[in-house]
């Protein structure tokens, strides 16, 4: 059986890539494995985020790196749930998987373990300067993949809050 692997993150998020993900499944008849990356180092990045801000020190204790890797793995059973909806809605045979670990190596190992035929990522969008000076692991499998890679830019923007008329609002003054 044909099998199209999606490759998601906290990083990085796109309903076009799992939109496509789906279809493409469907129309090969194919199983969609969704694939959710826990990266290596994931909680270092949210302390040093947290310190920068000065939220909390700079040597966060265990509990706190257990509880922010427990919200990270919720996050990643919430995606792969929201993606499972997707596929079941389509008829398409769903495996899902999340993953610790290196975001290279592991797609690469899951591509080759489970006999991936495409693979469809998402990566960050960058600004034009930066591509010059480092590549992004989407970029890494796509040049190692022995299948073929179709990579999706993130839809991550920001959202603007409406602003609320505020005629008439108590705020309290006396």
């Amino acid at each position: 059986m044909k099998k199209v692997l999606l490759v998601l993150s906290s990083q990085t998020r796109s309903d076009e890539a799992v939109d496509f993900a789906v279809k493409r499944a469907k129309e090969e008849k194919a199983m969609l494995v969704a694939l959710y990356l826990l990266e290596a180092g994931a909680a270092n990045e949210a302390f040093d985020t947290f310190s920068d801000i000065g939220f909390i020190g700079d040597k966060p204790s265990a509990q706190v790196s257990e509880a922010i890797m427990k919200e990270m793995r919720q996050r990643g059973y919430e995606e792969l749930g929201r993606v499972q909806i997707k596929a079941m809605e389509e008829g398409v045979a769903f495996e899902p998987l999340l993953e610790d670990g290196e975001p290279v190596s592991v797609a690469l190992s899951a591509i080759e373990s489970m006999g991936i035929t495409t693979a469809v990522l998402v990566k960050r969008k960058r600004r034009a300067f930066f591509k010059y000076f480092s590549s992004t692991y989407a970029d890494e499998i796509a040049g190692k993949a022995p299948c073929e890679v179709l990579i999706f830019t993130d839809s991550q923007e920001p959202t603007k809050e409406e602003r609320k008329d505020v005629k008439g609002v108590d705020r309290g003054r006396t």
